[in-house]
C-alpha cells in the first residue's frame, strides 16, 4: 500500500513539473510504474533537483586577459 501511495504522489509531482517535456514525462512514469521503489526515488530526486535549481557559482569567472601567464600576449582574444 506504502509503494502505492509514493507512486502516485511521484506521478503527481512529474505531471505538475513543467521543465520536462511531455515525452521525459512519460519516461519518468515509465520508470516509476515498472521499477516501483527504485524509480520512484530517482524520479523524485530529478524533480527536487529541478525544483530548487542548481547554484551558480559565488564570483564570475575571470577574463582569459586576467590571468597573467607568460607568454600573455596571446591570452587575449
Amino acid at each position: 500500500m506504502a509503494v502505492l501511495i509514493g507512486n502516485l504522489y511521484v506521478t503527481a509531482v512529474v505531471l505538475r513539473c513543467d521543465f520536462y517535456s511531455p515525452l521525459q514525462q512519460r519516461l519518468q512514469l515509465a520508470l516509476v510504474w515498472l521499477i516501483p521503489v527504485l524509480g520512484a526515488a530517482c524520479c523524485a530526486s530529478f524533480a527536487s533537483i529541478h525544483r530548487h535549481g542548481a547554484s551558480g557559482p559565488d564570483k564570475p569567472f575571470p577574463k582569459p586577459d586576467s590571468f597573467d601567464l607568460p607568454g600573455g600576449e596571446g591570452n587575449s582574444l
